[in-house]
């Protein structure tokens, strides 16, 4: 379940920004850090010839003095020290371990300071440090503290740093959800986003249901075979494109209530509500807990259940795309979590960081991220094993959006959510929640 991030983040005085580091629970750790290769700059295009005029004769006077010879960029030194705070601990913090000490082995010269900071503080003390003057070279942390960050200008943009050919690398919806206002601010390492888990124990031989209609089949014939629906917005948010909803256009608008895919979505959500076998809940502890106990067949929810629930059903659970609705397949949001960089830094330690940040959310870092700690990969290529529930997620991210970077999210989640709500408990009929809905946000935000 997400939670939003803290807003208004206000810098420090340095006194306090120190006493955050000084009681922040683990000292800083230096370790002997790999310098990751110099990227070569562009290959300037081949000059223009200029043809001499037919009319005048060609002369060593006439022709047009040759170009100066470019000057080589001398490539960064690969020495010195980089900073990296993160809050990963437990599993997390093996494979990132893991990850730093490649990185080591390529570049014994340059020295590697982490520093953990916990999760609760990591965004206020790192905005306080750079407001400062100070703080890390790096960061990791996710995506929902974004806008604080961006509007405290503690987060170098990246646009200008990362050639397009490397972000091809990259599932599309995570490095969409690492904008802001346009611009790539972050490195996507790894993503969180719904699902379909399900009890293959229950469902026997039978195929996923494909669609939202066979879903809700399944249950009728067979109220085991039904499914646990938790009634929050970003758990629900697969559905709203499924039936050819979209919240913001191109040019940022809220959209919401042109064409009625909304409406339709939230009709479908109460038909569900009504099936015997389906739940559609905002008690998510019940649902999950009804699911673990085998009494439905599936459950949409992110790979943050996963170790919960392999634990009560074990080989039998499995992960599979959420199904398609008539205007086509379901589209979760998903939010990445990544590696940012202090804007206060110099151009040569930004290339250092840089080299750093790449190689912690590439393949090869995106396979230990899977394999050690069963996080889903940002990177398309990642090599994430014989995890079935990671391939599962992996496979629905390949369908995801990014989940919106914008102001107008605190009152999307606040009055979007509460129409699912009406609609639920019988408030209010779809068409009129959604007119509803973006009317307050509308007031709230702007038109």
């Amino acid at each position: 379940m997400h939670v939003l991030s803290t807003r208004n983040l206000v810098p420090f005085l340095v006194v306090a920004a120190l006493a955050l580091l000084a009681g922040c629970g683990r000292g800083a750790r230096s370790e002997p850090t790999p310098t990751p290769a110099p990227v070569a700059g562009p290959i300037s295009d081949e000059p223009v010839v200029q043809k001499a005029s037919p009319q005048m004769p060609v002369s060593p006077d006439t022709l047009p003095p040759a170009p100066p010879a470019p000057t080589p960029t001398a490539p960064v030194p690969m020495a010195g020290t980089l900073s990296l705070w993160h809050s990963w601990a437990g599993q997390d913090g093996d494979a990132l371990a893991q990850i730093l000490a490649g990185f080591q082995d390529r570049y014994p010269e340059l020295a590697l300071e982490t520093l953990f900071v916990g999760y609760s503080r990591l965004a206020q003390g790192y905005a306080s440090a750079v407001s400062a003057g100070g703080g890390p070279d790096l960061l990791l942390g996710p995506n929902w503290w974004l806008e604080d960050l961006v509007a405290a200008e503690v987060l170098a943009p990246l646009d200008e740093q990362v050639p397009p050919e490397v972000l091809e690398g990259y599932l599309p919806a995570a490095v969409e959800n690492l904008r802001y206002d346009g611009r790539l601010y972050g490195l996507p390492t790894h993503v969180e986003l719904v699902a379909l888990y399900v009890n293959r124990r229950l469902l026997g031989d039978r195929p996923v249901p494909a669609t939202t209609e066979e879903l809700l089949a399944y249950a009728r014939e067979d109220p085991r075979l039904g499914a646990g629906l938790y009634a929050n917005l970003y758990h629900l948010s697969w559905g709203f494109a499924a039936y050819g909803a979209t919240f913001f256009d191109a040019q940022g608008r809220l959209v919401l209530d042109q064409g009625d895919g909304a409406a339709r979505f939230l009709e479908w959500l109460r038909r569900a509500q009504e099936t015997p076998g389906i739940f559609v809940s905002p008690d998510y502890g019940m649902l999950i807990d009804r699911f673990k106990k085998g009494e439905f067949a599936f459950f949409v929810d992110g790979p943050w259940s996963r170790a919960e629930l392999t634990e009560a059903l074990g080989a039998d659970l499995a992960v599979a795309p959420l199904p398609a609705g008539p205007a086509g397949p379901a589209r979760p949001w998903l939010s990445a979590d990544g590696v940012f960089l202090n804007p206060n830094i110099s151009p040569a330690q930004t290339a250092r960081a840089l080299a750093l940040a790449r190689h912690v959310s590439s393949a090869e870092s995106g396979s230990l991220w899977a394999q050690t700690s069963g996080r889903i990969p940002a990177q398309v290529e990642a090599d994430v094993g014989a995890d079935r529930l990671v391939r599962g997620f992996l496979a629905q991210a390949q369908q995801a959006l990014p989940e919106p970077n914008r102001p107008e999210m605190v009152a999307v989640y606040t009055y979007a959510g509460d129409m699912v709500l009406k609609v639920l408990g019988g408030d209010a009929s779809p068409e009129q929640a959604v007119v509803e809905a973006v009317t307050l946000i509308q007031e709230e935000t702007g038109p």
